[in-house]
Protein backbone atom coordinates (compact mmCIF):
# COMPACT_ATOMS: atom_id res chain seq x y z
CA UNK A 1 0.00 0.00 0.00
CA UNK A 2 1.47 3.33 -0.97
CA UNK A 3 1.78 5.99 1.74
CA UNK A 4 0.14 9.16 0.92
CA UNK A 5 2.00 11.92 2.52
CA UNK A 6 0.44 15.19 4.33
CA UNK A 7 2.62 17.20 2.55
CA UNK A 8 1.53 16.43 -0.98
CA UNK A 9 0.74 18.98 -3.17
CA UNK A 10 -2.68 20.67 -4.31
CA UNK A 11 -3.70 21.61 -7.34
CA UNK A 12 -4.63 25.09 -6.13
CA UNK A 13 -1.77 26.25 -4.17
CA UNK A 14 1.21 28.83 -5.21
CA UNK A 15 4.03 27.92 -6.78
CA UNK A 16 6.46 28.80 -4.43
CA UNK A 17 4.18 27.01 -1.50
CA UNK A 18 4.45 24.28 -3.34
CA UNK A 19 7.85 24.33 -3.88
CA UNK A 20 8.78 24.76 -0.36
CA UNK A 21 6.40 21.36 0.74
CA UNK A 22 8.36 20.00 -2.29
CA UNK A 23 12.05 20.86 -0.34
CA UNK A 24 10.26 20.20 2.95
CA UNK A 25 9.62 16.42 1.73
CA UNK A 26 13.25 15.71 0.27
CA UNK A 27 14.75 17.00 3.16
CA UNK A 28 12.53 14.35 5.49
CA UNK A 29 13.65 12.20 3.04
CA UNK A 30 17.49 12.99 3.30
CA UNK A 31 17.14 13.05 7.03
CA UNK A 32 15.53 9.23 6.72
CA UNK A 33 18.46 8.41 5.21
CA UNK A 34 21.00 10.44 7.59
CA UNK A 35 19.44 8.46 10.51
CA UNK A 36 19.93 5.18 8.59
CA UNK A 37 23.74 6.48 8.08
CA UNK A 38 24.39 7.01 11.86
CA UNK A 39 22.12 3.68 12.74
CA UNK A 40 25.07 1.79 10.99
CA UNK A 41 28.21 4.05 11.35
CA UNK A 42 30.89 2.92 13.76
CA UNK A 43 33.67 4.64 13.23
CA UNK A 44 33.69 7.52 15.64
CA UNK A 45 34.45 10.37 12.85
CA UNK A 46 31.92 9.34 10.59
CA UNK A 47 29.22 9.23 13.48
CA UNK A 48 30.46 12.61 14.21
CA UNK A 49 30.02 13.48 10.30
CA UNK A 50 26.39 11.47 10.95
CA UNK A 51 25.43 14.02 13.72
CA UNK A 52 26.28 17.21 11.93
CA UNK A 53 24.26 16.36 8.64
CA UNK A 54 21.57 15.42 11.26
CA UNK A 55 21.24 18.60 13.30
CA UNK A 56 21.81 20.53 9.62
CA UNK A 57 19.11 18.28 8.31
CA UNK A 58 17.01 19.14 11.21
CA UNK A 59 17.68 22.68 11.15
CA UNK A 60 16.87 23.49 7.65
CA UNK A 61 13.54 21.35 7.87
CA UNK A 62 12.65 24.00 11.01
CA UNK A 63 13.39 27.07 8.29
CA UNK A 64 11.27 25.46 5.95
CA UNK A 65 8.17 24.58 7.90
CA UNK A 66 8.14 28.27 9.01
CA UNK A 67 8.08 29.52 5.83
CA UNK A 68 5.57 27.40 4.45
CA UNK A 69 3.04 28.47 7.69
CA UNK A 70 4.61 31.99 6.92
CA UNK A 71 3.10 31.18 4.02
CA UNK A 72 -0.02 30.28 4.11
CA UNK A 73 -1.23 32.04 7.11
CA UNK A 74 -0.43 35.16 4.37
CA UNK A 75 -2.50 33.23 1.44
CA UNK A 76 -5.38 33.03 4.59
CA UNK A 77 -5.81 36.31 5.30
CA UNK A 78 -5.49 37.98 1.80
CA UNK A 79 -8.97 35.59 0.54
CA UNK A 80 -10.26 36.82 3.90
CA UNK A 81 -9.93 34.06 6.45
CA UNK A 82 -9.56 35.21 9.60
CA UNK A 83 -6.42 35.40 11.47
CA UNK A 84 -4.96 32.29 12.96
CA UNK A 85 -7.51 29.69 10.94
CA UNK A 86 -4.76 29.51 8.09
CA UNK A 87 -4.66 25.37 7.75
CA UNK A 88 -1.43 23.78 8.26
CA UNK A 89 -0.98 20.21 7.66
Amino acid sequence: MKRISPIRARGTEAPALLELKTSLQETQNALNHAYTAFDYTSDPELTEACIYEIRSLQARMNYLVRQIKELELCAATAVGAPAGRARWI
